[in-house]
């Protein structure tokens, strides 16, 4: 159980705005706002009803600070569950400071980061999937990553979980009312029916968790790495996706130094787009740098824009960088075709193999729709694609815990083909369906929901 005190933030972010929100979470909540808050109308806070605004002013030493809006929400009808006061002042930094400062003053906390939205767990009016939901929200990268996790905090992903959380306590009751009750003339579910519904659930855990990779990209965004030789023209594609000048560029080979990472919506596919130093045997210490990082992001990378200036003869090291794309995650953009064309084309097929090609010219922004085109072929082959619609687990707490589900789920079934006693196989199921319950947070660790709330902005 958590300290139930009286919490309070600025909910907004921070900067000057039309209006800044100071929320007050907890059972002082009304008490508290009693001290820093005059109603325009006389108020009997004891008797505040919850879904009402109330006009009035900040007031400080008798002063007036600030008018501005008080908002009554009653436990349990509130984010938190708790009673929830908000207080919509003008949205200058200086009179929301000063004005949460009253409030701590007056008896309030300073809440955490994620504080209020922890509450709302604690207090069971969300789960952790949607929990965790709320935080996507607010940093989602594309449309249709707001909509899966919408979709998320509503509960969708919650009820896939005790869904096949419910198929596994099927099997574990009718197997536990056999060890239990021998005696009774009970329906006993043959071994071949347990497969079968073993394999039923196992089924549906693999089909979600070879979804999870779609749910990172359009949480997260594709890791994008652009690479090539120098003056291949990286840092001009760069600037062509951002639609502004993010990147130095140059004639000058090996410009780029250091890596740039900036996040770009393509096509509607959230990017996380990493340019890279040129890609060539170095003597200067400082580009030896900028390349060993330009191979480290390389190595982590989702996908590779390989960058090829087809205005220039392949020489040896371009040959050979180009034979290290084979069988990886690559489109191959075939840059300057805005110059005359002195690439081999038909040997860089052969170097290649089946990577796609795309061709380009990044400085004048030809061959972006069709480069955009490229990704969305890509996304849809690698079964990346997802809707507004679509359940999907999010992110790598939720993959793993799944991942045990499906671990415990088939030990139990190799349990059954290999004869054994009828507990040591519910002993797995019921490891089973602790892992799928910890994935909504049933029965949740402390240093877990600790780490996932503090991810949270403070006021959220």
């Amino acid at each position: 159980m958590y300290n139930e005190d009286t919490i309070a933030a600025i909910a907004t972010p921070f900067g000057t705005g039309g209006i800044g929100i100071i929320r007050i979470s907890g059972p002082e909540a009304l008490a508290l706002a009693a001290r820093v808050f005059r109603p325009y109308t006389p108020l009997d806070w004891s008797k505040a009803r919850g879904f009402r605004a109330h006009y009035g002013h900040i007031v400080a030493d008798g002063q007036t600070m600030d008018e501005g809006i008080l908002l009554v929400m009653r436990a349990p009808l509130s984010y938190t569950g708790e009673d929830v006061v908000e207080l919509q002042l003008h949205g200058g930094m200086l009179v929301l400071q000063r004005s949460l400062q009253l409030c701590l003053q007056a008896g309030a906390r300073l809440a955490e980061r994620g504080e209020f939205t922890e509450r709302a767990f604690l207090n069971g009016r969300i789960d952790l999937t949607q929990a965790e939901a709320v935080d996507d929200i607010i940093t989602a990268k594309s449309e249709v990553g707001l909509g899966v996790a919408v979709g998320q905090l509503t509960g969708k992903l919650s009820r896939w979980v005790e869904a096949t959380g419910a198929a596994v306590t099927e099997l574990v009751a009718s197997l536990e009312a056999v060890i239990d009750y021998p005696e009774e003339d009970l329906a006993e579910l043959t071994p071949a029916e347990i497969d079968t519904k073993l394999t039923a659930i196992i089924t549906e855990l693999e089909a979600m968790i070879a979804r999870a990779a779609a749910g990172k990209v359009w949480k997260e965004g594709l890791k994008t790495v652009i690479a090539g030789l120098p003056n291949a023209g990286k840092s001009s594609l760069l600037n062509q996706l951002l639609a502004e000048e993010r990147a130095i560029v140059t004639d000058i080979p090996g410009t780029t130094r250091d890596t740039i990472t900036e996040s770009a919506l393509i096509h509607g596919i959230p990017l996380v787009l990493v340019d890279t130093a040129g890609i060539r045997e170095a003597s200067d210490q400082i580009e030896q740098m900028g390349i060993a990082r330009t191979h480290r992001e390389l190595a982590q990378a989702d996908l590779i824009l390989a960058v090829l200036d087809a205005s220039q003869p392949l020489t040896a090291e371009t040959r050979a960088w180009l034979a290290t794309l084979q069988n990886k995650a690559a489109i191959l953009l075939l840059n300057k075709t805005d110059l005359p064309l002195r690439a081999d084309l038909a040997e860089v097929k052969a170097l290649t193999g089946a990577i796609p090609q795309v061709a380009i010219a990044a400085r004048t922004g030809t061959g972006m729709d069709e480069l955009g085109n490229a990704l969305a072929t890509y996304v849809e082959q690698h079964r990346l694609q997802a809707g507004a619609d679509s359940v999907l687990l999010t992110n790598v707490r939720q993959e793993d815990l799944a991942r045990r589900a499906l671990a415990f789920l088939r030990s139990a079934q190799q349990g059954l083909h290999e004869g054994l006693m009828e507990d040591l196989i519910t002993e797995d199921l019921r490891a089973a369906w602790d892992a799928l319950g910890a994935i909504v947070g049933r029965n949740p660790e402390a240093s877990i929901t600790d780490e996932i709330f503090r991810r949270f902005c403070v006021g959220k």
